[in-house]
Formats: C-alpha cells, structure tokens, sequence
C-alpha cells in the first residue's frame, strides 16, 4: 500500500513538471499571433506568443521526439520578434536625417520576413511532426485524425500557409514606397511612395484579418478537442522512458541553468551606453536595464543553487543598485532635456552645474552598489563552481584538485574585474562628460564652427571597447563552465 502511494506520488509529481503551463495559455498564444503586422509594428507581440509556446512544449521536448527541435525555433523567433523594436527605432533614426529614405524600412522588412519563414518553416513541420508522433505512440486519438479540418495534417498545411502569407502582407507594400527616379522634362527627380500604397496596406489587412481568423478558430477548436480528450500529457508520461526520470530532471535543471548564464550575457552587453544625437544624447540602455538582468540573474542562480544564505544580500544590493541608478537617470534625463552639456561649458549656468552634480552624486552611490553586486557575484559563482565542477578519478591528488580550482577562480575573477572595469569607466565617463571644452574646427581662423567637447575626447570608446571586452568574456567563461559540467 505504501508502495503504491510512493508511485502514485511521483507520477503525480512528473505530471506537474511536464505539465509546465495550462491550455489557457496555449490560447493566449494564438490570440497573440494570428493578427497581421503593418510594417514592424504589431499590435499584439508575436514575441510574446512564441514564448508562450517554448514554455508550454518545454517538457514535451525532454519527452517526445521534433518537440526540441519545434521549442527551440520558437525561442529563436520569439527574438527575432523582440528585435523589431530596436529595428524600428533605428529606421526612425535614419530616416530622421532623410525623410524620403523609404528603402530602410523594406530593408528591413524584407530581413525580418526572411528571418521568421527561415525559423517559421521548420517550427511548425516539427511541432506537426511531433503531435502526430505523439498521437500514434501515446494513444491521442485528436492528434491524428485525418478527416477534418482541424485535423493535425490539414493544419500543418494551412498553418504553414497562414505564416507565408502574413510575412508576405508586412512586406509587400512597403515595396510601394521604394525611391525611383523620374524624368520629367530634361530633368530627372528622385520620386518616393506610391499612391496604391495606402490601399495595399488596407488590402493586406483586411486579408491579414480574414486568413488570420481562419487560423485562429481552427487552432482554438483542435486546442479545445485536446483538452477535452485529455490525453495529451498523460500520453507525454507514456512517451517517457520510466527508468530515465532523473536524466529527465537533470535535462530541467540544465536548462534552468543556461538560462541564468544568458542573462548574465545579456545584461553585459546592456551595459553599452546607446546615445544619439537626435535624442539629446539620452541613452537608450539606461543602466537599470543592466541592473534588471544582473539582479535576476543572480537571484535566479543563487536559488538553483540552494545558496540560501545570499537571498537577502542579493536583494537588498539589487534593489538598491535599481533604486540608485534610476535616480540618476531621472537627473541625468532632467539635465539633458533642460540644459545638455554646453550649458556647463565655463560653470556659465550655475543651475545646470547643481543638477549635474546630483548626478554626479548618484553615480558615485550607484557604483558603489555595483561593486557590492559583483562581489556577491564572483562569492556566488565560487560556491557554484565549487559544488558542481570536477570530476576527479581516484588517482587525482590534493594538489590537482586545489590547481584545478584555483584556475576556475582566477577565470571568475577576471570576469568579475572586467565587470567592475565597466562600472569603474561608466562612473568616471560621468565626470568626464561634466567638463566639457570649446574646441575650435581651425585655430586658424574663430570664425569657423566650434565644437563642445568633452576634456577627454573619445573616453566614451574606452568604455564601450571594456563593455565588449566583458560580453566576450562572458560569453566564453559561461560557455567554458557549462563544457566543464557537461564532462
């Protein structure tokens, strides 16, 4: 009896870890993807729908064969969607300088729209593949009939038809707008737009609307067939080896991981500061967008690796760092947009002065609280590394394995160093920046155009060139951490 009660309790236990998120979600997910884009813009994200289906197929890839294959496509395009933002913003950007240059925006269109069919097409043979696998080897009758229209093979054809056609809608028009030149007389102009492009972008909504509804009733109706058949993770749990449950688990926990290694990634590369300009030099990755990444990374890796004893530490130094640097943002923002950094050339302005030095003020609290964030983070990775990295054999002496450990330490280190490098450099280029220079075009002659500088001309180079150098590394040293556990 007791026996049966421990069984009956893992199985309960499994089916909660393949059965990641609900059917309601799986809809979110459509609702989220059947609309027709205009352009780059899409009302409702299609990121955000492919997300949702990477995580609801999550478990089914360590389960049944294609579904990795299919999850994996949906994470690359649920960035290649997430990226049309900061693509648009550069398009704005350009054509802030020329507003007849339309041929950015097909540009881009096109580059987008080649990259979603490049991943769309393969995702959905393999998602297909899989549920008609799973179908026949797990005992799903929904997942393969064949004599209707939301049967698994006549979706996998309209489906595919569906996504063809909305990358074509997004892109086609903007063709309309390309620039061209046109004689008129001996003269020769250089013409952009159309006037059919106002009705090709309404035809292709309507059509968008039309097709994608289509779409949407039929994947609503075989999801709620699914549902109600209600064989779809027990089929899952069939598929699944019975004596490969804890390869099961491990496969979870090397995802989990990975996960928190890219968003260290991540928030390295947001480190950059992104100024234009024609934005009033703001920048674009203020520097909460990197406190965001580092705080949850870290957080999230001190809770995979049961280091308990750094939760609040972690919070406490992510919360304030966040708290600090949007401050200093707010300030910084306020200063820009009021007076930018001419106003401090000679302290001519003694109220932009005294709002810079607030910023100067928390710039220096904010690095400080930076600091306190590596060093929690190089303390957390040491105890990581030292818990899970090195599989020594029985002929492995004290001395090999203290060397062994030693060399992943100074790897850490130096990661954490070019880290605080980073923050060391952000914090002076804040300085830097608040002593600015008149700097004459020819010395020659004061009538010609001068220029307001910093005292340090291209300081901002040295801190992009260390924002770099710590992508790369990080990119390396997590790559090199994951090889070592994977030996």
């Amino acid at each position: 009896m007791a026996e049966n009660n421990l069984t009956k309790e893992t199985n309960k236990n499994k089916k909660s870890k393949i059965q990641t998120l609900s059917f309601p979600w799986l809809t979110l997910s459509f609702v989220m993807l059947f609309n027709p884009n205009i352009q780059l813009i899409d009302l409702l994200p299609d990121f955000i729908g492919f997300f949702i289906l990477a995580k609801f197929f999550e478990r089914a890839a360590d389960c049944a064969p294609y579904f990795e294959e299919a999850r994996a496509a949906f994470v690359k395009l649920g960035f290649i969607n997430l990226f049309k933002t900061p693509a648009l913003i550069i398009v704005r950007l350009v054509r802030s300088g020329n507003t007849l240059d339309n041929d950015i925006l097909a540009l881009m269109t096109l580059l987008f729209s080649a990259l979603e069919l490049i991943y769309l097409i393969p995702a959905i043979r393999n998602i297909y593949s899989a549920l008609s696998y799973l179908g026949e080897r797990g005992g799903s009758d929904a997942l393969i009939k064949s004599d209707t229209l939301i049967s698994t093979d006549a979706l996998r054809a309209f489906t595919m038809l569906f996504a063809i056609f909305k990358c074509l809608f997004y892109t086609l028009p903007e063709f309309l707008k390309l620039t061209r030149s046109v004689e008129i007389g001996n003269t020769t102009s250089m013409l952009t737009g159309s006037r059919y492009y106002p009705w090709a972008i309404v035809a292709s909504l309507v059509l968008g609307f039309i097709l994608g509804g289509i779409w949407l009733s039929r994947m609503l109706r075989f999801a709620r067939l699914i549902r109600t058949e209600g064989k779809f993770f027990s089929s899952l749990e069939a598929m699944a080896d019975k004596n490969s449950f804890a390869e099961y688990e491990k496969r979870i926990s090397e995802r989990s991981r990975n996960r928190i290694f890219l968003t260290f990634i991540f928030a390295a590369a947001a480190s950059l500061d992104l100024t234009f300009s024609d934005f009033n030099s703001i920048n674009l990755l203020p520097s909460f967008v990197f406190g965001l990444l580092f705080f949850f990374a870290l957080f999230a890796l001190a809770l995979h690796s049961n280091q308990v004893k750094f939760k609040i530490p972690v919070i406490a130094c992510g919360v304030i760092y966040n708290l600090l640097a949007v401050i200093e943002n707010v300030y910084l923002y306020k200063f820009l947009n009021g007076y930018g950094y001419s106003a401090l050339l000679y302290n001519a302005d003694p109220e932009a002065r005294a709002l810079y030095k607030s910023v100067e003020i928390f710039a220096i609290l904010e690095f400080l609280a930076y600091v306190s964030l590596m060093i929690l983070f190089f303390m957390l990775m040491k105890n990581y590394t030292d818990s899970n990295l090195g599989r020594f054999n029985e002929s492995s002496t004290e001395s090999i394995k203290a060397s062994y450990y030693k060399a992943i330490d100074k790897k850490t280190a130096i990661l954490t160093i070019i880290g605080a490098l980073v923050g060391g450099l952000s914090l002076l280029a804040t300085f830097v920046n608040g002593r600015v220079d008149l700097i004459f075009t020819a010395p020659s002659d004061v009538t010609m155009p001068t220029i307001i500088a910093p005292i340090i001309p291209g300081f901002s180079l040295w801190v992009a060139v260390s924002v770099i150098a710590y992508t790369f590394y990080s990119v390396y040293y997590f790559n090199f951490i994951k090889d070592e556990m994977s030996v």
